[in-house]
């Protein structure tokens, strides 16, 4: 009989042990989630702050909706560049208000989106396609101006919807390619020299979920490589870029990030 009761004390204490150990379980498994605050473009040939040429700040408000993407040169503040995110009240990005010191520089896109496309218009003066796939991948853009050409960019994944190649040119010909290769499979990166812009393509994939890359990210372009900086999150500090022809090695610049926790 003692044994029994003692066996009745302990089956709560150990169905307890479980519960906070499969607790403590999926909170391990839970990843954290970050958000970029700042890009800083590095050229190789700057000596002064630390090589930044342009800086790209991003702030979001309390629920962590992007609501302004600034840029502007650490040497001269004067003429920041003030992107303002507008959203409608179903929270759909519907407008970018570009606010600059100089007058004649007061911009807006308007922004349309149906399946599988994405556009900025400026105001009747050109306007930005980007299409995507059924994986929310961006296959290529088009920069459009009105009464000229067409410059587009092609974008080309493997099955992993990894970014392999990217051709550029105008008027559907094309005069540009840049391959990338050997791709690790960790978490996803987009910023992989001339594929996103900073302002206009980051916004476009964040107010839309989309992406240029899938997982992992490349360590071979075709005239060089990249190394990269990882912070003890794990997320990408620096982006490091160096050409390689004819056996020939150089620096030649890069990315660097900040972020937050979301």
């Amino acid at each position: 009989m003692k044994n029994f009761i003692l066996k009745s004390y302990l089956l709560p204490l150990f169905l307890l042990f479980i519960s906070c150990s499969s607790d403590n379980d999926i909170k391990e498994d839970v990843k954290k989630e970050y958000l970029i605050t700042q890009i800083a473009s590095i050229e190789h040939y700057i000596t002064d702050f630390d090589g930044i040429d342009n800086i790209w700040d991003y702030e979001y408000d309390e629920n962590d909706k992007l609501i302004r993407v600034s840029q502007y040169n650490p040497r001269n503040t004067y003429y920041k560049i003030e992107n303002n995110l507008i959203y409608n009240l179903n929270g759909i990005l519907e407008k970018i208000k570009v606010v600059q010191n100089t007058p004649q520089h007061q911009d807006e896109y308007l922004i349309s989106h149906e399946d599988g496309k994405v556009t900025l218009y400026n105001m009747g003066a050109d306007e930005y396609n980007y299409y995507y796939n059924s994986d929310r991948i961006i296959t290529k853009k088009e920069d459009v101006f009105i009464g000229s050409n067409t410059n587009f960019l092609k974008y080309s994944h493997n099955a992993k919807n990894q970014l392999t190649k990217v051709e550029g040119g105008t008027d559907g010909i094309i005069d540009y390619t840049r391959l990338f290769l050997d791709f690790d499979n960790s978490v996803s990166f987009q910023f992989f020299n001339s594929v996103l812009h900073p302002t206009r393509e980051f916004i476009i994939m964040y107010a839309f979920d989309l992406k240029f890359n899938g997982l992992g990210k490349p360590s071979i372009w075709d005239f060089g490589y990249y190394e990269y900086d990882l912070d003890s999150n794990g997320n990408v500090s620096e982006l490091k870029i160096f050409s390689d022809v004819e056996d020939i090695r150089e620096y030649v610049g890069g990315y660097r990030f900040k972020y937050k926790e979301k």
